[in-house]
């Protein structure tokens, strides 16, 4: 079979390798500040292989910054975004550049998983994403519970999105559900995706919940609240409202 990039002429090219870069850095620059390369190849939809060199281009321009101590034993490098790629791209959030040996590997992995939703959303027609790194340093959101990002789905609502890699304990599930409500009704946001490996563990400890607690007043949920929850299988979620 052909490849198709040999049928393009070397403006195209030169066009799809801006386009490639363009996307990598604002990406990282929208406040995910850094990740990896199998990653970075689903936002770009190519193989590892040509997003490396992409990758290993902006490191030498120095417009990010490579990290491999994080996750030695998994032989997992970070890509990083540096003051000089935050400034080239115009960064128009309050997000500080990528710092080697800062980051805390228990917290990789979530982030990791936030990007890939984050990805398939988009692709998919969600827009207006704005991760959980923006929002905590964003003082106008005023959100008494921070979800991992904030988004709009193709037709418009606002989702609050959590990645769940382990199900909360019952009184703290139940804290969280009553905050989300609260700020679901002060109109932060109309509902609550939830993202887990675990979606059968996770519907039934949101079903045990009878009672939480919104403004000092025990509240009994129903049909209504339930429905501004919803729980997807992390690794088989396509972007389905």
């Amino acid at each position: 079979m052909t490849n198709p990039a040999l049928k393009m002429s070397p403006q195209e090219r030169q066009q799809r390798s801006a386009e490639k870069r363009a996307a990598v850095l604002g990406f990282l620059a929208s406040g995910e500040q850094w990740s990896t390369l199998t990653v970075l190849s689903e936002l770009l939809r190519t193989s590892e292989r040509n997003a490396l060199r992409l990758l290993q281009k902006l490191n030498e321009e120095k417009l990010i910054k490579v990290d491999d101590r994080v996750l030695p034993h998994l032989r997992l490098k970070l890509y990083g975004i540096t003051d000089h790629g935050l400034a080239v791209v115009g960064a128009d959030v309050d997000m500080k550049a990528f710092a080697i040996g800062r980051t805390n590997p228990s917290f990789v992995q979530h982030h990791l998983e936030s990007q890939l939703v984050r990805i398939r959303a988009e692709q998919t027609g969600w827009s207006n994403w704005t991760p959980g790194k923006v929002l905590f340093t964003d003082n106008s959101t005023r959100l008494k519970k921070l979800p991992d990002s904030l988004a709009n789905r193709p037709d418009g609502r606002r989702v609050a999105v959590e990645i769940e890699r382990f199900v909360k304990s019952p009184k703290r599930l139940t804290d969280v559900v009553g905050l989300h409500l609260q700020q679901i009704v002060a109109g932060k946001y109309d509902l609550v995706y939830y993202f887990t490996p675990h979606p059968e563990a996770q519907m039934r400890a949101f079903n045990k919940i009878q009672f939480v607690t919104m403004e000092n007043q025990k509240v009994k949920l129903n049909d209504s609240h339930r429905a501004r929850f919803k729980v997807f299988n992390l690794s088989e979620w396509k972007g389905e409202m």
